[in-house]
């Protein structure tokens, strides 16, 4: 398969390059484009104020690994997939797949909203490409090659034969050693509520600044298996993603309140 690498951690990210081995080893042909510097919690933004700038990039943990395939971009994950598709690899051949991560950390929940591993992979599928994003669920001391044998792996089964239109795959991989890893679940995406999100300080002149981050979150319960649940249970958790912000249950209920009231009033 012909597959691009990207992130949100920037091409200096461990986890990417762990990942792009492990692949280039299964007999893939892989590009990476990533950010030049950590643009974690970007979310879908793009940027449209300053120019951007591409360059190439060597493996900076392996100095034998003279590739010509890497990129680093000087914008946020999503412009790392337009330059990509746009850009850097239009002379290239038709990209089959799309990995976001090895991430720095979960992408549960309503965490998905933030993140710029997502946001890639949702950039990649509004292109028209099948993507995954795959994330570590520790952020400190990360356990990479265990989540990029699982990507592997899945990509060795043909996962990418269930991503449908306007749809993604988030998957998220325990940090623990293999062996401790009990299974692999097919999980819904978890609503979640974090606490105490915005903590005051002061700064080194006494003025107010505010950090946001919040303290463990709580989460709703269903009576499916959710993503955090699977995590909690040392399980690998693969969620399907379809992303449509139209809500069709609501166009007909709708449509009769507006037929009901008649003509509204002029604004």
């Amino acid at each position: 398969m012909n597959i691009l690498l990207t992130n949100d951690d920037s091409v200096e990210s461990k986890g990417i390059w762990i990942l792009r081995e492990l692949l280039i080893d299964a007999g893939h042909k892989v590009f990476l484009v990533a950010p030049a510097i950590e643009r974690s919690a970007a979310s879908h933004s793009i940027t449209i104020r300053e120019p951007l700038r591409v360059k190439k990039v060597q493996n900076p943990f392996n100095k034998k690994d003279f590739t010509e395939s890497a990129f680093s971009v000087s914008g946020t994950p999503v412009d790392c997939v337009i330059l990509a598709f746009e850009e850097i690899l239009k002379n290239e051949p038709k990209i089959d797949l799309v990995i976001s991560g090895i991430n720095a950390g979960q992408n549960l929940g309503d965490d998905m909203l933030y993140s710029g591993t997502v946001a890639a992979a949702i950039e990649a599928m509004c292109f028209g490409y099948k993507a995954i994003a795959i994330s570590n669920t520790s952020f400190e001391n990360q356990k990479y090659e265990v989540a990029a044998e699982i990507m592997c792996n899945l990509v060795k089964h043909n996962i990418s034969q269930f991503i449908g239109h306007r749809e993604i795959l988030n998957i998220n991989v325990p940090n623990v050693d293999k062996n401790e890893i009990k299974s692999t679940r097919i999980t819904q995406v978890g609503f979640r509520r974090y606490q105490n999100i915005l903590h005051k300080d002061k700064d080194h002149r006494n003025r107010d600044i505010f950090w946001i981050g919040g303290d463990n979150p709580i989460y709703e319960k269903s009576d499916f298996c959710l993503d955090y649940e699977a995590i909690k249970n040392n399980e690998v958790s693969i969620s399907p993603v379809k992303v449509d912000f139209s809500n069709k249950d609501k166009i007909d209920s709708l449509k009769n309140w507006l037929s009901n009231i008649g003509e509204m009033d002029e604004i």
